[in-house]
């Protein structure tokens, strides 16, 4: 089983808005409400792939019964634990003429000191069941990058920890020594401080940071320009999808997904990447992700180009 842990959920509203006019009465053509924040997402995608997978965190308690029936809707698996507040709301408005997403999103609630007790003991008794444990997207407030730090490395003592973060979260969870990172480019960039200028640039730079904090893997995506796996002896690259892209929503959870779910059915890192790189170029093509359903995604994702990084 693979657990995502998420502490700061929310309820995603997408809407599609063509010709998006920010100061102009714009009209709504559709719109869609699920359960959202980072380690949901994979859920939601675990699920769709038929792994066995639990969503657990923080849940607003104002309009649980809400949020109920989106995890319904999704088929969700969750133990989460109650705060007295609502719920966020994160929107999304798509443009589909301008090809562009805005997001406008919500601070969320904040916790208590009795409530991070509860997620310690909540985390210490999921890992104990779960192949991996996925510590994925921002921190509510009440949590700080220290107390992020210490949850995941009593995680990493029991099983595989994935971590999905970025700015002082993804910094702190380093030293956690998780099996996996996924960062996006401009996240590695930022947090390295470094502009890479070429593959091999970025492959030799993470190897460094790998080694430094001993971690497995860095699984790097890179939006059009495809996405790299990294370990102490791998290098790979993959490419995407020939789609039509809608929507950005989700397409790296997505990605993580497909990643983990074809890891630990195959133990090989090339057939793990190449799902990865289709699933998140799927999720790309489709705001509401049943491409995912509709698709043979093991015979697709053979289509997708996957090479050796040479270091000089």
């Amino acid at each position: 089983m693979i657990t995502t842990v998420t502490f700061n959920p929310a309820i995603d509203k997408t809407i599609t808005v063509p010709s998006f006019t920010p100061g102009a009465v714009n009209r709504v053509l559709q719109g869609v409400e699920s359960l959202g924040g980072k380690g949901i997402n994979v859920s939601k995608v675990l699920q769709m792939l038929n792994h066995p997978t639990t969503a657990i965190g923080f849940i607003g308690e104002r309009n649980y019964a809400f949020v109920q029936t989106l995890i319904k809707q999704d088929n969700l698996t969750t133990d989460f634990i109650l705060v007295d507040a609502p719920t966020r709301t994160n929107t999304k408005i798509i443009d589909p003429i301008q090809k562009s997403t805005t997001d406008v999103n919500e601070l969320g609630f904040t916790v208590n000191e009795t409530q991070v007790d509860q997620m310690t003991l909540l985390i210490n008794r999921y890992a104990k069941r779960s192949e991996l444990m996925v510590f994925s997207g921002s921190v509510c407030k009440g949590i700080s990058a220290q107390e992020f730090k210490t949850l995941v490395s009593l995680a990493s003592t029991v099983t595989k920890v994935v971590l999905d973060a970025d700015g002082d979260i993804l910094r702190e969870g380093l030293k956690a020594a998780p099996f996996l990172i996924k960062p996006n480019i401009h996240e590695l960039e930022a947090l390295l401080d470094t502009h890479f200028t070429t593959d091999q640039h970025l492959v030799v730079v993470v190897r460094r940071l790998l080694a430094e904090h001993g971690i497995t893997y860095a699984l790097v995506s890179m939006g059009e320009a495809g996405s790299l796996l990294i370990g102490r002896d791998i290098a790979l690259k993959a490419g995407i999808l020939p789609i039509e892209p809608v929507s950005t929503v989700g397409a790296g959870d997505s990605m993580l997904a497909g990643f983990l779910n074809a890891f630990l059915q195959t133990h090989d890192p090339k057939i793990a990447l190449q799902h990865a790189a289709c699933i998140g170029s799927l999720a790309v093509a489709s705001i509401t992700m049943e491409a995912i359903e509709r698709v043979n995604i093991r015979a697709l994702s053979t289509s997708i180009p996957v090479t050796d990084v040479t270091i000089g």
